[in-house]
């Protein structure tokens, strides 16, 4: 009896802490100091076309044409070139680092912010240490005494279905 099965079911897709997408310096620095400091399961993807966060599970998936390669928590996107689906919208400001509707995503190049990087690192840092697994940036800045007031560790609600 052979093990392999010949049963047409897919293969899982395989699940990581966090993905770097991109080929540069910067986040060839973003997934070292993600495994090193923070001892995370990372994978870099030079080559994904698009990712999109699913609400359900609270996962982005990457893919690469229409496969999706992998499942994760956090996406650190280094070049802002691939198609990024948010919860409601694809619409995102390329000079912030965080984005309303797109919940665990970090975009550390070509932001205004002067340690995008540590920002990022130390943002997830936080996350794990309080028990978060969300961040998303908020529509608006409160106004708060903590270390990140831009940004919301909670989910969001579901909608209700009324029928």
């Amino acid at each position: 009896m052979s093990a392999a099965s010949n049963s047409g079911a897919p293969a899982p897709i395989p699940e990581f802490d966090a993905v770097v997408l991109g080929y540069s310096f910067a986040s060839k620095r973003a997934a070292t100091r993600l495994r090193d400091d923070l001892h995370l399961s990372v994978l870099e993807v030079v080559d994904a076309t698009a990712a999109t966060y699913d609400d359900i599970n609270n996962r982005w998936e990457i893919r690469v044409g229409r496969i999706v390669i992998a499942r994760t928590k956090f996406v650190i996107d280094d070049d802002g070139k691939i198609h990024l689906q948010g919860r409601e919208t694809d619409e995102i400001d390329p000079a912030s680092v965080t984005a309303h509707g797109f919940p665990n995503l970090f975009r550390p190049a070509g932001t205004d912010r002067a340690d995008s990087l540590g920002y990022t690192v130390s943002c997830i840092e936080y996350m794990r240490a309080h028990g978060h697994d969300f961040v998303e940036r908020r529509l608006r800045t409160a106004v708060a005494d903590d270390d990140y007031p831009e940004l919301s560790f909670d989910r969001p609600t579901p909608a209700m279905w009324v029928g």
